[in-house]
């Protein structure tokens, strides 16, 4: 949630280039050619956020394409948005193997993010994922 302006991350950019960036997310999600569960349950998400029906679209441009796409149409805090959402998809199902990791690299390079800020996005996204962890510990069980 985008905590300043009470909007969630994707809902500031939904306006501008939902079906890029649903195509993003599956390209993402699919980048070890596996979609599992918690990765489409994230895109459904993705989709309630943007207030478009959930479904999972057709792939139909190269990772290049749409990042070029994303990269030209949006300002750089979007581009952050879109990295750490895409970082969090990916690693949704717990696992962030060698072609993940490979697609994470190559959309980083297309939205032209610098090397720093992407490991500071990383950090806080361990971070976060183990206050959740134990919020959820806390709670349930």
């Amino acid at each position: 949630m985008d905590w300043r302006r009470g909007k969630h991350a994707f809902e500031r950019i939904a306006g501008k280039e939902q079906g890029i960036i649903l195509e993003v997310c599956v390209q993402a999600a699919m980048a070890n050619k596996v979609l599992e569960k918690e990765e489409q349950e994230m895109i459904f998400a993705y989709c309630r956020e943007m207030n478009i029906p959930e479904h999972i679209p057709d792939m139909e441009d190269s990772l290049e394409g749409v990042a070029a796409k994303l990269a030209s149409q949006t300002d750089d805090a979007e581009k952050r948005i879109i990295a750490l959402e895409i970082l969090g998809l990916v690693k949704a199902d717990g696992r962030f193997d060698g072609k993940e990791k490979a697609f994470f690299d190559k959309l980083i390079e297309g939205l032209q993010i610098e090397q720093d800020i992407v490991s500071r996005l990383e950090s806080l996204l361990e971070r976060y994922s183990a206050v959740c962890k134990e919020i959820y510990a806390s709670v349930y069980e």
